[in-house]
């Protein structure tokens, strides 16, 4: 496992024969494990405390801008955009199919 430092950001590796409090080897911060993986998995699922990001529909914090489905209303977001299953799935085959017919004209035809 990785766990990054609070204090200098140094990304420390772990194993299971270390103990659960270790030194940061850059500034000599004590670590507990059980804290920094606790951290971890909140960064991991609410992003940077600096950088949440929200829903453009219902404002629940996601964990990207990008490719994610909403945990709160269940659309797919795309940055500023948000799209229902059936939406989406129709938006992706009908530019697959514009796609596909550009390159068969082009080099096809």
């Amino acid at each position: 496992m990785t766990v990054t430092c609070p204090t200098c950001g140094k990304k420390i590796v772990w194993d299971d024969f270390q103990p659960l409090e270790i030194k940061c080897s850059k500034c000599g911060e004590r670590l507990n494990l059980h804290r920094e993986f606790r951290r971890n998995i909140e960064i991991r699922e609410h992003g940077l405390p600096g950088r949440r990001f929200s829903c453009p529909r219902c404002r629940t914090v996601i964990s990207r801008r990008w490719f994610v489905k909403c945990p709160g209303c269940n659309y797919w977001v795309f940055g500023p955009f948000v799209f229902y299953d059936k939406l989406a799935a129709a938006l992706l085959i009908g530019i697959a199919y514009v796609v596909f017919s550009a390159i068969y004209l082009i080099y096809f035809h």
